[in-house]
């Protein structure tokens, strides 16, 4: 995949399709394969997908911040002579498109918020603070895979795996351990509950009503924030939400704002 020296970084990225342009920002830990099962079921549009600051093929320096990951998204976007785009972001992907959003909103065709947050619940930090810490003690990564499949994913998934007698399933990170602690410290510093009131772009809200990581009233919260914002929850999913229950509300929010 191509890379693009942009504000100091050599920011891996991924462009499919042909059509108005929709940019798929992923959450912490993600690289831009996290939006393969999406990409498909967006027809006639292009996709752009990146690998934030600490994940995939991302070649990162200094300190990584909510704001200079939005940035980074500005700057491909001007290398690939994108003006403007849908903007859609997963868990903290929602706060890097909405800074984007905040601070662009002339290249912000909509904003779409998938599993969003705008400061990390305490649970959450507290438990992969957790799991990151006995990584870098010596256990293997897959202790820290599986506590967030424990977060991400609803009592219907392992009750499936249970079933079919599987007792682990390892999912492989889209960043190694010290990209996956970079970002988290990003995370635990950011706290944008100021900002949804500042955005001014059309917007959709998804939230799965299973969620964990993030409680579905964080969503609503959030929807109630942005003057305008459009709400849509799935029951039984988590935060891990699987696009073909969301798809055809997401492309018609894109429909009614290009």
């Amino acid at each position: 995949m191509p890379t693009a020296d942009v504000n100091g970084q050599k920011i891996n990225y991924e462009v499919k399709g042909e059509g108005i342009p929709v940019v798929l920002v992923p959450g912490m830990g993600t690289d831009t394969t996290f939006w393969d099962v999406l990409i498909p079921l967006l027809p006639g549009y292009k996709t752009v997908t990146i690998d934030n600051r600490g994940a995939g093929k991302t070649k990162h320096n200094g300190k990584i911040t909510m704001t200079g990951m939005a940035d980074d998204v500005a700057a491909l976007l001007d290398h690939l002579s994108i003006f403007r785009a849908h903007m859609v972001g997963w868990s903290m992907g929602g706060c890097i498109v909405t800074e984007f959003s905040i601070k662009h909103p002339e290249r912000v065709l909509s904003l779409t918020l998938i599993s969003p947050y705008m400061r990390r619940p305490s649970r959450s930090s507290f438990a992969m603070a957790a799991a990151m810490r006995a990584v870098k003690e010596g256990a293997d990564i897959e202790v820290l895979s599986m506590i967030v499949q424990v977060m991400c994913f609803p009592e219907s998934v392992f009750l499936k795996r249970e079933e079919k007698g599987i007792k682990g399933s390892k999912t492989p990170f889209g960043s190694t351990i010290d990209g996956i602690v970079d970002q988290m410290e990003a995370v635990d510093a950011y706290d944008g509950r100021s900002r949804p009131s500042c955005v001014s772009v059309p917007s959709l809200c998804i939230h799965g009503l299973s969620d964990i990581m993030v409680p579905p009233e964080v969503g609503d919260w959030i929807t109630s924030q942005i003057k305008g914002c459009k709400a849509y929850r799935v029951p039984g999913a988590g935060h891990i939400i699987n696009p073909s229950t969301y798809h055809k509300v997401m492309l018609e929010h894109f429909k009614q704002n290009e």
